[in-house]
């Protein structure tokens, strides 16, 4: 489940966008808005994705010196056999394949170990290489296998090669089903994966609709604070407060939290946002708005 402070640190962001540009969402450009708010988001899920394809890769080299031998074993009793030549045209391209999958492992951890590397964009694309390289070997794999039966001269060598292919399939499907991690919520070594993938997945969503649901209410949310001010009025109150109010009272009023649960969110995003000061102000507001609400 989704953390909902972030969500409500994240709807702030957007309300203050959406009021600083006039109080109309259409004056806001959303794609512009998520590509710097999940910034921080994406940088977890891809040092994430990275920890969990080396930890499903910690014996990769082994399987792969295995089927480099078994294959080089079989392509040697293959040589010169013409009708042999498509079983080894294949066995060659699944032993070359998966050479180029061991050289992206070893490029994600030299990338994931760089300490001069600026951000997760490179660490992403070495990420994609080796669950789009462990799609590809795996896919030839089972392409080939079936086909070993075809061939009962080279019966000793071809099962030799299919073990070897079957003990490098575990690693290689794994890889390839980390390309969807929410599939993957039953695997405890994986929940941190699990849980920036689902962040990524529901954080847009459930933070627009608490946004433009308070913007929708603007006016019965500004109403409702000039009610309660007391020798002030509504303009003079800073964007960001006026922006935590909304939400508080909207999540109040219209979601019908539970009061301590508003105040509470409120009062810590306040001291995060708009400082010391604000926060007595902004917390006398919304228990003033609780008690008219709940005598």
């Amino acid at each position: 489940m989704i953390n909902k402070s972030k969500v409500r640190q994240t709807a702030l962001n957007l309300i203050y966008a959406i009021e600083v540009n006039g109080g109309s969402a259409h004056a806001v450009d959303l794609n512009l808005f998520w590509s710097i708010a999940q910034e921080k988001e994406l940088d977890h899920y891809r040092l994430a994705l990275a920890k969990a394809l080396i930890h499903t890769t910690r014996a990769s080299a082994d399987t792969a010196a295995l089927l480099q031998s078994k294959a080089d074993a079989a392509l040697f009793t293959m040589q010169n056999h013409l009708p042999m030549a498509k079983l080894a045209d294949g066995i060659e391209r699944i032993r070359n394949s998966s050479a180029e999958f061991e050289a992206a492992v070893k490029a994600l951890k030299y990338s994931l170990k760089d300490k001069r590397r600026d951000g997760t964009a490179q660490l992403g694309i070495c990420c994609n290489n080796v669950i789009n390289l462990a799609g590809v070997v795996e896919g030839l794999c089972q392409e080939i296998t079936p086909s070993f039966a075809d061939f009962p001269e080279l019966r000793k060598e071809l099962q030799q090669l299919e073990a070897a292919i079957n003990r490098r399939s575990k690693t290689l499907c794994l890889c390839a089903e980390l390309r969807h991690p929410q599939n993957l919520s039953d695997r405890p070594e994986f929940i941190n994966l699990v849980r920036c993938a689902n962040t990524l997945q529901e954080l847009r969503p459930e933070v627009e609709k608490l946004a433009l649901g308070v913007v929708a209410h603007r006016q019965t949310l500004e109403a409702e604070i000039d009610k309660h001010l007391v020798n002030y009025s509504l303009p003079r109150i800073d964007t960001v407060d006026k922006c935590l109010l909304m939400l508080a009272l909207y999540e109040l009023k219209i979601n019908k939290l539970d009061t301590p649960i508003v105040v509470s969110e409120v009062t810590a995003l306040a001291h995060d946002y708009s400082g010391g000061k604000s926060a007595p102000f902004i917390h006398g507001i919304i228990s003033a708005a609780a008690a008219a609400t709940h005598p």
